[in-house]
């Protein structure tokens, strides 16, 4: 999909926007991530070898980006499939207009 697209746009000001507000306020979210630090914290207290560090965050890179990207994708096709069902009239099988 094309990145200047105008979904991508939208996108991208949702997520840069408002979302980094609504994660602020996020329980959830906030508790994910202090259980990331103290993870984080215990893996350094190990001082494994530089080269199973850099592994490690090389593969802790990429799986954040692959989670990244199918959130991403994710979120285009969901507001994708709303702007199809306002542009479109719905159509409900077995259910007959009324006439006057």
């Amino acid at each position: 999909m094309d990145k200047d697209c105008v979904l991508y746009l939208l996108m991208d000001m949702r997520v840069n926007g408002v979302l980094d507000r609504i994660l602020e306020k996020d329980e959830e979210y906030q508790e994910i991530t202090r259980k990331s630090g103290e993870y984080l914290d215990r893996l350094e207290a190990m001082e494994l070898p530089k080269e199973a560090r850099e592994l490690i965050d090389l593969l802790s890179c990429e799986q954040n980006a692959l989670v990244a990207r199918y959130g991403a994708l994710a979120y285009l096709l969901g507001f994708s499939d709303c702007v199809e069902l306002m542009a479109k009239p719905l159509h409900f099988a077995g259910i007959q207009k009324k006439t006057s």
